[in-house]
């Protein structure tokens, strides 16, 4: 089972770090649960799978500040499976809540914390305001608005994982046949994808498509990416579990939608304390594109990525059916960009703290391309709070 996060991470824990004094002087220090002592830090930061690690990374022990100040909460508790009574306390005078698991639950707590008109999250859970400070998330807004703002963080692509079995040992499909096994619809011109007794084969071999949980941005993008509209009814989209995991796709057939930049961290070995869910699975080529290149432990991003200079890409992905390739995003609320001195702090680090040397290095060891644009406003997106 995937081992979600960095080992330092316990159920309601944040990956560790130090506090610099001007963050400490910013957030007041409240009594402490005998059971689960939480981070005192002035920035917390929920939502994607897909950049989890590579967050825990830059804010791990010792990191500089204010990378340091922030705690990243993981998507999932240990088990990397969703459950509304995993709870989290994202700050010392915050009230516990739900875990936000992944990129739409971390932008719907992340406006719960800062919509105060509106702050009823999951029902049941009360986000007091600045409870969490930005929303990891793998895709760009689904809602149209000004009160959030998504600022690029890194490149990353999105494949197909699939459990080989005789007759299925690499695969190379395109958009169209993508499309045909998720909505179940037959090409009658095209061979590859067929379907017998209603079931999808593969050059003859029955496959079985599953998605990750709703919630996930990764799930959301692909199928945008694929033009699926409607599921076909083999297809396992009720699915509870996280994103990116490979061990639940453990029979013959099994295929999901996988990060290219989780994959290359995990197969690679850069996620300390994590099982590699990757091991005796192969990941698709796209429309003659490769997700990634070489073999463990250098595996590096494929030409599904898009075109970079050195490992940095210098504009935003094609968007829309047929582009598997995305940026990802940290969300914040608009306001901190004309903020408080602490939010500008964040926003400094989000932005020009990312073109680091150090950070730079992080981000690509964990399977992800750099941006040359994180300080170009007019590649920011906006959403209104979404609910």
């Amino acid at each position: 089972m995937r081992k979600v996060g960095h080992p330092d991470m316990k159920l309601n824990k944040y990956v560790g770090g130090s506090i610099a004094a001007l963050a400490a002087a910013a957030i007041a220090v409240g009594s402490v649960l005998p059971a689960q002592a939480d981070p005192t830090r002035p920035y917390a930061a929920a939502g994607s799978d897909t950049i989890q690690d590579v967050w825990n990374a830059l804010t791990n022990d010792g990191a500089a500040s204010p990378f340091g100040d922030i705690a990243s909460y993981d998507a999932f508790d240990g088990s990397g499976v969703a459950a509304d009574t995993v709870m989290i306390k994202p700050k010392t005078l915050a009230p516990w809540v739900t875990r936000p698991s992944g990129s739409g639950d971390g932008v719907k707590s992340l406006s719960a914390s800062w919509n105060s008109a509106n702050h009823i999250f999951k029902t049941k859970d009360l986000f007091t305001s600045s409870a969490i400070d930005f929303a990891r998330s793998s895709g760009g807004p689904s809602v149209s608005g000004s009160a959030l703002t998504f600022i690029p963080f890194a490149r990353d692509a999105v494949s197909i994982a699939f459990n080989p079995t005789t007759g299925l040992t690499s695969l190379d499909l395109t958009t169209a046949q993508i499309k045909e096994l998720y909505s179940g619809v037959d090409d009658s011109a095209n061979s590859v994808v067929t379907f017998v007794s209603g079931q999808p084969q593969i050059n003859g071999v029955a496959v079985h498509p599953k998605l990750p949980q709703a919630a996930s941005g990764t799930r959301k993008f692909f199928l945008a990416a694929a033009g699926v509209t409607a599921l076909a009814s083999y297809v396992d989209g009720a699915a509870t579990f996280g994103e990116n995991n490979g061990t639940f796709i453990p029979n013959d057939g099994d295929l999901v939608p996988f990060s290219a930049g989780q994959w290359i961290a995990q197969a690679n070995g850069q996620i300390p304390g994590l099982e590699n869910t990757t091991t005796g699975l192969a990941l698709a080529a796209i429309n003659g594109q490769a997700a990634v290149n070489g073999t463990a432990p250098t595996i590096t991003p494929g030409a599904l990525y898009g075109t970079a200079t050195l490992g940095n890409y210098t504009a935003p992905p094609a968007t829309g059916v047929g582009a598997f390739s995305r940026d990802t995003y940290d969300v914040i609320p608009t306001q901190f960009l004309s903020g408080t001195p602490k939010q500008a702090n964040l926003v400094a680090a989000l932005t020009s703290g990312l073109n680091g040397a150090s950070q730079k290095t992080t981000i690509k060891k964990y399977g992800f391309g750099t941006l040359s644009y994180l300080t170009d406003a007019s590649k920011y997106l906006s959403s209104a709070y979404t609910n």
